[in-house]
């Protein structure tokens, strides 16, 4: 704590009222002591070591714990974390409900560790009652009240003779993260408020030497911790942080936050004055995976592996398990008609992507405070077919493998706009286009030969025109909406919160609760060129593409319509050029309706679903058209008007005696009636 410590007060009397010697004071005076706090965060149950042709890209709880060790070699540590230990897990841990989780922490020591948001994704009731009930250490939140039993603001450990308090508080915005029905009544207040009152509490009744925040939300600004705040670990954002802050007094602060997934581990190295209970000097850092792989990855914590892989095997069982039934099959893009083949072509549209779109958005709306609008999904995300029938954990994982959360964030119709236009990437590249999936209220039409950057024509959400300057909450993964697959438009919107939904987990949920799920029978975008000049009476030909599924997909015709004009052509089942999207087309002709304007609107429909609308205007001008809002009485009514107006005059001119000034604004509102 940065305070003249009451100890110092007290040696000055004792030494006095005993009439020591300067020389057996200094003697008597305690020399500074040392000792380490080792913190890991948003763990997420990503307890087994993930390698790829690359290298280990997660080191794994038993190296983590390995690590843990080699780093506080010589000296009293404890352990910590800030948050997310479970929920939102890899699949070893999500399939067994965490509970290998819970005992590789208790194996690896931990002491202390903050609420995440993500402890609540179940409930309070599940983290009082199970979460913390399986812990052989404390959750602690200062900021989180209404719950019983209440948990913890802070817990005092000693180590190296040094009494630690570490005080624990959670982001406020978790009331918004999770399912509201599971924190009814639970109060989330603000975590730097929290934990600053708590420290001035500690400080005032003397219950420890030095104050450590275990503190689950990303740090912009440490000096919004107080002075009785000695050191901060940060979490919640997965980012990477380290930071030594000298106080005016000359003590010492620091913030440090270890990433996710156990791919970092900071540890920090204090100082401690007795004398004068000062934090002198505190030397943070934060371990990489290469380190740790480089200091202890051939000499992993046996313990803590042996729990690792009774976990895989365990996972491997329960991964067979049913968790949902398709009453129909899902299928990626292909470059063939057939199954075998699916999966091959990125850049067309599919019936999964489709799906797995509108898992999201429902996900979303179901499971949080957030109304998503609409649901998206990258086709690289989605790496296995989903046959009909029963559906195992595993080949549902096996769909969607990377473990990505869904999250959601507001974007404009323009972001919307810009993210359709990089679908299209460069035409030299194996996959020229990857192709976006959405959620089954979404539909856009596109001209495929347009310009780079010009392709969009018209969308539409929900049944009304996309809106370029309107804002739209999106879900999706946190890789799409990072701006993952060169998405960079999708990265625009508004922070994405942690929301503990696992991809996995709400495409399952999605089918459990629709068991009866077909896949979406149209397509949400068609191909629209125009050969011919958009005039009244005009023939003109529309040539249309992306009008079918590239797997098994049933539609055989087309309609288009423009007012009262009408017509139909069969569709052309050719699959188009490889690694694009204009499966399906058709060339239909048509007679525009005498009376067409620009206000006018093409509709194009299939047998299969389809349904697409582009106003005419976004097709080019029209033509020998009068586009201007028609005046009433337009084309006769003006003589007329003029007619009934000099009629009215004559009249007036007949009554001269009675017509006076007092007669003209009746006559003028009568003209103005008349259009005159």
């Amino acid at each position: 704590m940065s305070h003249v410590h009451f100890r110092r007060a007290l040696t000055a009397t004792v030494a006095a009222s005993l009439g020591l010697s300067l020389a057996s004071t200094a003697q008597a005076q305690q020399a500074p002591k040392t000792f380490s706090i080792s913190n890991f965060t948003d763990f997420h149950g990503h307890i087994a070591q993930v390698s790829d042709s690359t290298g280990v890209k997660e080191p794994g709880a038993a190296v983590l714990s390995a690590m843990v060790s080699h780093v506080n070699e010589g000296q009293e540590y404890l352990l910590t974390s800030s948050g997310d230990n479970v929920g939102g897990s890899a699949f070893t841990s999500a399939v067994l409900q965490d509970e290998p989780t819970l005992a590789v922490l208790n194996k690896m020591g931990v002491t202390a560790s903050a609420v995440g948001n993500h402890e609540f994704d179940k409930g309070y009731a599940d983290l009082t009652d199970r979460i913390q009930s399986h812990s052989s250490f404390d959750y602690l939140g200062a900021n989180v009240s209404g719950g019983t039993p209440p948990l913890a603001p802070y817990v005092v450990k000693e180590v190296g003779g040094v009494r630690v308090a570490f005080i624990g508080s959670v982001t406020a915005t978790t009331k918004d993260k999770v399912s509201p029905t599971g924190i009814d009544g639970i109060e989330f207040g603000d975590p730097v408020a929290a934990t600053n009152a708590v420290a001035d509490q500690i400080t005032a009744e003397k219950t420890a030497d030095v104050v450590i925040a275990l503190y689950h939300e990303g740090i912009s600004d440490p000096s919004v911790f107080n002075d009785n705040v000695d050191a901060v670990f940060a979490g919640d954002t997965h980012e990477t942080k380290s930071q030594v802050i000298k106080r005016a007094d000359g003590s010492a602060f620091a913030v440090a936050q270890a990433g996710e997934y156990g791919k970092q581990l900071a540890d920090m190295d204090f100082t401690f004055d007795p004398e004068t209970g000062d934090v002198i000097d505190i030397a943070p850092k934060v371990y990489t995976t290469d380190e740790m792989m480089a200091a202890v990855g051939a000499t992993p914590d046996l313990a803590v592996q042996a729990l690792v892989d009774q976990a895989k095997l365990d996972s491997d069982a329960a991964g067979a398990t049913t968790v949902a039934t398709a009453s129909s099959s899902f299928y990626r893009g292909a470059n063939e008609d057939n199954v075998a083949s699916s999966g091959s072509n990125r850049g067309v549209e599919s019936t999964l992507s489709n799906a797995l779109a509108q898992a999201a958005k429902a996900g979303i709306n179901a499971n949080t405070s957030a109304h998503a609008d609409l649901g998206v999904m990258n086709a690289g995300g989605v790496r296995a077919d989903l046959e009909a029938g029963a559906v195992t954990y595993q080949e549902a994982f096996a769909v969607q493998p990377f473990g990505n959360e869904i999250t959601y964030t507001t974007l404009t119709g323009q972001d919307i706009i810009d993210a359709i236009e990089q679908q299209w990437k460069d035409p030299t590249l194996s996959r020229p286009v990857l192709a976006l999936g959405w959620s089954d209220n979404f539909s856009y039409t596109y001209n495929p030969d347009a310009p780079q950057g010009e392709r969009f024509l018209a969308g539409a959400i929900d049944g009304e025109p996309l809106d370029p300057a309107k804002s739209y909450v999106v879900a999706g993964s946190t890789f799409l909406l990072d701006g993952g697959d060169g998405f960079a438009a999708l990265a625009n919107g508004t922070e994405k919160p942690n929301t503990g939904l696992m991809d996995v987990d709400v495409f399952t949920g999605y089918l459990a609760a629709y068991p009866a799920l077909a896949p979406r029978g149209g397509q949400s975008a068609v191909g629209v060129k125009l050969d011919g000049e958009l005039a009244p009476g005009a023939s003109v030909t529309f040539d249309l593409s992306s009008l079918i599924y590239t797997v098994g997909d049933v539609a055989q015709q087309v309609t288009v319509s423009v007012g009262d004009a009408i017509a139909t052509a069969d569709i052309v089942h050719d699959l188009g050029a490889a690694n694009y999207g204009e499966a399906g087309t058709a060339q239909v002709a048509l007679t525009l309706p005498s009376t067409l304007s620009d206000a006018d609107v093409l509709t194009v429909t299939t047998d299969a679903g389809t349904r697409v609308e582009v106003p005419v205007s976004a097709l080019g001008a029209v033509t020998g058209a009068d586009n201007a809002p028609s005046a009433p009485n337009a084309s006769s009514g003006s003589s007329t008007g003029l007619g009934v107006f000099a009629l009215l005059a004559a009249v007036a001119s007949l009554i001269g005696a009675f017509f006076t000034p007092a007669l003209m604004p009746m006559l003028e509102q009568l003209r103005a009636q008349l259009g005159v």
